[in-house]
């Protein structure tokens, strides 16, 4: 006898039942269930979070963002460049 082996995931719903993420296509009756136990994952961080941790990142690099009158002197000096030509 040939044993064919399937491969899902699911979720211990109590010390009893697992419920599959997909369902199987075999006729219903008993079968062997080994079971193993996947890290549980991280919790996801906000969008908040993440820029937060980007900004302290940024902040102990040393990076200083440029200023306000640096981003305006630059946009018109691409302006004056455009009257040159």
């Amino acid at each position: 006898m040939t044993t064919e082996l399937y491969t899902r995931t699911g979720t211990l719903s109590n010390p009893s039942t697992v419920v599959l993420d997909r369902p199987l296509a075999l006729p219903l009756g008993r079968v062997r269930v080994v079971v193993e136990a996947l890290p549980v994952p991280t919790a996801e961080r906000s969008w908040l979070e993440k820029l937060q941790e980007i900004r302290q990142a940024l902040r102990q690099s040393g990076y200083h963002p440029r200023s306000r009158e640096e981003i305006d002197a630059e946009i018109q000096a691409e302006r004056d460049a455009w009257e040159d030509n």
